[in-house]
């Protein structure tokens, strides 16, 4: 076993060429699909899906000044970020980032790999789920938070530079479908489902602020929809340089 960090992080920085035939593409979508489409299948991997959600309102939150308390999670993929400040600005700003957070993750992620830099982007995902850990306040939070540390932490020190690529794009493409996901059940909330509201990030700014819920949705969507165009444009590069 090889803990040496020096050495595990010259690994990280060394560039990450993508070249992927059409099947190694269409085998990473494959994969890719089966860990976001079957119910039985999310509803394991739909934890990590929310871990990356609450951990945007963490940062947002951090970022704006709030005091984070702790982070809880449930098995339905339920959560909640617990934090104190004042002011409803950092209210807006902590609530907003949570839904775009896997679409914002998965464009950065995507850029990385076609700038060659997949093994660094690793890394620093690494380092953000053992911070995630940090937060953790029940039992669903830590396990879910000690899996993905763990797994990210041995890609980090035993995985070969020749499968960060694949690792990377696996990553990216999950959290770019769950996030897709995501957006649609958050839709479904505000139309077809309403008697699940309160689950709706829009809808608690709206009642933290006394403002509009569609208000906050919009924006939603737009910065969705921003890191949906910036992943966009990362994969078309990425499947330019395969050809």
């Amino acid at each position: 076993m090889n803990l040496d960090i020096g050495e595990s992080w010259q690994r990280l920085w060394q560039p990450v060429e993508s070249n992927l035939t059409g099947w190694q593409w269409a085998i990473v979508a494959g994969i890719v699909l089966l860990l976001v489409v079957p119910p039985q299948v999310w509803r394991i991997t739909g934890l990590y899906s929310t871990l990356i959600h609450e951990m945007g309102h963490i940062i947002s939150a951090m970022l704006t000044g709030r005091f984070v308390m702790g982070l809880r999670l449930g098995w339905d993929h339920s959560g909640e970020v617990v934090s104190r400040g004042r002011g409803k600005f950092s209210v807006i700003f902590s609530g907003l980032f949570g839904y775009p957070a896997p679409l914002f993750v998965s464009a950065v992620m995507l850029w990385a790999i076609s700038a060659g830099f997949a093994g660094r982007a690793l890394g620093i995902f690494a380092l953000f789920f053992v911070l995630a850990l940090f937060f953790a306040r029940n039992w669903p939070a830590v396990l879910v938070c000690l899996i993905s540390a763990a797994g990210a932490l041995a890609v980090v020190f035993f995985a070969p530079v020749n499968a960060y690529l694949y690792l990377a794009l696996l990553i990216a493409g999950f959290l770019l479908c769950s996030g897709i996901r995501d957006f649609i059940k958050l839709l479904a909330v505000h139309t077809t489902r309403r008697r699940d509201l309160r689950q709706s990030d829009a809808y608690l700014i709206a009642e933290s602020t006394g403002t509009f819920a569609s208000l906050w949705l919009l924006l939603m969507l737009v910065l969705g929809g921003l890191c949906l165009w910036w992943a966009g444009t990362s994969l078309v590069a990425l499947a330019s340089a395969s050809a």
